[in-house]
């Protein structure tokens, strides 16, 4: 089912107007988090339900290094205006921010933080999203050497950063040196099939149709038995997203791979919603708006 995998085309001439979006992993306090290009998609996208799918904010490094861009409060603003205008935004908990647990079952406005969720699509079928780590052994079983691994991912990545650095030099596109070694290793073969193996039984206990999950920075959509098994992948190397349809139909956006995108976009403010353009309800076709006003006035209480 990988090969089958559209990717939507997203332009600037309208926003993508959709029922709902899955991200996941994006590590703000970590100097890797894609912040950019999650701006870039988010005012292109229009949704009824947003859910972040855990690992948003990365306690563990600002415990152990602050850091925070001013782009990161661009993207917080962000989420919140799109939360006043009618979004429904759900806050799975993650393990690099598993401090907000303590605020589980709590709404601020439209903001609602959870452990998981079940979501309903337009189709009927029921998908628990989950950020994953329950299913993670050294989550449960050695939080020490998880802190450790996560280190040495960082060094990896600041490894890549220079590295891409000089391909683009080059003329050569972005190469993730963390996913090459997450596909040769047999080890890391064995734990994400396992990883995914144990999410699909979750999801079979809780009799949904399917899991939708991040925390292995691995996007993914495919069938697992009787169950669907879809990963959101991350916003540090792959800026990948899973997008709902109003007929359903769940497709995967590989935004690295989206050259319409950066070859289109053009000067302006640091958020153009903000100025009234590229707004996220103030453009794209009548009929795609009243589509949209329409879902969002028979929003399906259940997961409120």
């Amino acid at each position: 089912m990988k090969a089958e995998q559209p990717h939507l085309d997203l332009g600037f001439d309208e926003p993508l107007v959709c029922r709902s979006v899955w991200i996941s992993d994006i590590h703000l306090g970590t100097k890797h988090a894609r912040v950019a290009e999650l701006l870039d998609f988010l005012r292109v996208v229009d949704c009824k339900y947003l859910y972040l799918v855990g690992d948003f904010i990365d306690g563990w490094e600002l415990k152990f290094r602050w850091f925070w861009r001013d782009d990161y409060n661009l993207l917080l603003q962000k989420i919140l205006r799109k939360s006043r205008k009618g979004t429904k935004v759900i806050y799975i908990s993650g393990n690099h921010d598993e401090f907000i647990e303590a605020f589980a079952d709590t709404r601020f406005g439209s903001v609602k933080i959870a452990r998981q969720a079940i979501h309903i699509g337009a189709d009927g079928k029921k998908y628990l999203v989950i950020h994953g780590h329950q299913a993670d052994g050294l989550t449960h079983f050695n939080h020490l050497l998880e802190k450790l691994g996560s280190h040495i991912y960082n060094w990896i990545l600041d490894f890549n950063l220079y590295f891409n650095r000089l391909r683009r030099m080059c003329g050569f596109g972005y190469w993730s040196l963390a996913a090459y070694l997450k596909f040769k290793a047999k080890s890391a073969v064995k734990f994400v099939t396992e990883y995914e193996d144990t999410l699909a039984a979750m999801a079979r206990h809780q009799k949904t149709d399917g899991v939708i999950c991040g925390h292995i920075h691995r996007a993914e959509m495919k069938m697992m038995g009787d169950v669907e098994y879809l990963n959101c992948g991350d916003w540090v190397e792959s800026c990948t997203a899973l997008v709902e349809d109003f007929d359903g139909k769940i497709t995967l956006i590989n935004f690295h791979e989206n050259d319409v995108l950066r070859a289109r976009r053009g000067p302006g403010s640091p958020d153009p919603g903000d100025g009234g353009k590229g707004n996220d309800r103030d453009c794209g076709t009548p009929n795609r708006r009243r589509h949209a006003r329409r879902e969002r006035e028979t929003a399906d209480a259940s997961l409120f």
